[in-house]
């Protein structure tokens, strides 16, 4: 199988691609796109340009909008949302569905929703599926937490998330998105997060994922 490997960073594919040497059951290439939704855009689909796929995989570290995913904790991503993509309000943020500027049943999206619909066909039950919300700026001050906390309801925020599946699903590949807690989204205290084991634990589960399938 041909698996192209994602990931906004070098930091976050450093490890994956030292222990992915050692196998031989797939053809494995790697693309780091940069951080955030236009670069992530671009770079990925310049790459699938000249690359054939049959997998793209977006891996990398997330916040998580709850304790009720502990530092560390990998998870797979079952549908993603554009978190500041629409107008701001003196008292409210209206999205591009709200003010019918974009459909949000028009494909690739459902309800304003991005859907990851290969979830089922990998073996991936012992993750826990979340709802990823992805923004232009990462989340550091308290009452824009809550905000989108109550706009959204959603599990994880990363910066890169959604314009990854749009890309996939607007080029029919199969995908999926992994991802490993490194923090808690709560006002910005970089002391409270812990990277390395986010990256541990992430490398450990896209290394099992490839080697078993």
């Amino acid at each position: 199988m041909n698996i192209l490997i994602t990931a906004a960073t070098e930091i976050e594919l450093q490890k994956i691609k030292a222990k992915t040497q050692s196998l031989q059951n797939h053809n494995i290439d790697f693309c780091v796109t940069g951080t955030g939704c236009t670069f992530t855009a671009y770079a990925l689909a310049k790459k699938l340009q000249n690359t054939k796929a049959d997998l793209v995989l977006n891996v990398g570290i997330a916040g998580s909008f709850g304790k009720h995913l502990p530092l560390g904790t990998a998870v797979v991503v079952e549908n993603e949302i554009f978190g500041n993509l629409g107008i701001t309000y003196p008292h409210k943020f209206s999205t591009l569905f709200d003010e019918n500027l974009a459909n949000r049943n028009e494909y690739p999206f459902t309800d304003g929703k991005l859907f990851c619909k290969y979830l089922n066909s990998f073996d991936l039950k012992h993750l826990k599926s979340v709802c990823g919300l992805t923004v232009d700026a990462a989340s550091g001050e308290k009452n824009q937490i809550e905000k989108l906390k109550t706009m959204f309801n959603a599990d994880i925020e990363t910066m890169e998330g959604a314009a990854f599946f749009y890309v996939c699903m607007s080029e029919k590949i199969p995908f999926l998105e992994i991802r490993a807690i490194s923090n808690h989204i709560e006002p910005r205290n970089k002391d409270k997060w812990n990277i390395p084991l986010a990256i541990e634990n992430l490398t450990n589960e896209i290394f099992d994922f490839l080697n078993n399938l």
